[in-house]
């Protein structure tokens, strides 16, 4: 009887474990993206912490097993109309311009 409550525990202990790792990488993920984000377009303060959300969010729900290819266009969708809400003309246009990073930030 002890056994199986020590391998229920352990079970238990495991899933948590992998549930606590995956929203840590989705994370340091967002925060990763944020910071490519603000370093290239010389960007501080709240705006920043307001990117490092949005992608946090947007890694979270691609690391949702079985999300489909529609849910992952809507998400590219809405992060590009955040971005647009969120940067000025001249921040968006040479955001637009390095097709690597847009492209990194709004597809990945």
């Amino acid at each position: 009887m002890k056994k199986i409550i020590a391998l229920f525990v352990f079970m238990f202990a495991l899933s948590f474990n992998a549930n606590a790792q995956e929203e840590k990488s989705a994370k340091e993920l967002g925060k990763e993206d944020a910071y490519a984000l603000a370093t290239y377009l010389e960007i501080s303060g709240p705006i920043v912490n307001d990117l490092q959300n949005l992608f946090v969010e947007k890694h979270q729900a691609l690391l949702t097993e079985g999300i489909s290819e529609e849910r992952k266009q809507v998400l590219k969708e809405v992060i590009e109309q955040k971005l647009a809400a969120t940067l000025d003309a001249s921040q968006l246009e040479k955001l637009k311009a390095d097709q690597v990073l847009y492209k990194k930030l709004i597809k990945n």
